[in-house]
């Protein structure tokens, strides 16, 4: 059996507690950035880990992203990209596009150009956060 393989796009926080987490579980993981001084910081710690710019579908297909089981956009500043980045994984052949929205009106859009998931980041640390503290369970178990 293969590893699974795995895109995150943008690798701030978010993008690279997912690439590393990922990484970690023994996936094979392709971990893309404009930036190379966030790409920089997981080079050492996934399969792969390149400068690339993720709106383009050419350069998409240059590192045969639809063979991903599934690719996450974990940009959160900005949206414009992240729609673009959807567009061009979808160009790219990509079956399974997990976005990130900083709220509702976001996720609509991201839904509509093609997302396969959204994750609202935020609300949904939220939601757990309000849980555990109802249950008992130290808040810090769930800080990302």
């Amino acid at each position: 059996m293969s590893k699974r393989r795995f895109l995150v796009v943008g690798l701030g926080r978010f993008g690279s507690a997912v690439a590393t987490g990922l990484a970690g579980a023994g996936c094979e993981v392709v971990a893309v950035d404009r930036m190379m001084e966030y790409v920089e910081p997981v080079k050492d710690r996934v399969a792969y880990a390149i400068q690339l710019d993720a709106t383009d579908s050419n350069a998409l297909r240059s590192i045969d992203a639809r063979s991903c089981e599934a690719a996450v956009i974990a940009m959160g500043g900005d949206f414009e990209a992240s729609v673009m980045s959807v567009l061009a994984l979808k160009d790219a052949g990509v079956l399974r596009v997990i976005a990130r929205a900083r709220d509702a009106r976001q996720a609509r859009v991201l839904r509509a150009v093609g997302a396969s998931d959204v994750i609202e980041v935020e609300s949904e640390v939220g939601r757990e956060l309000s849980q555990r503290l109802l249950q008992g369970v130290s808040a810090s178990a769930a800080a990302p």
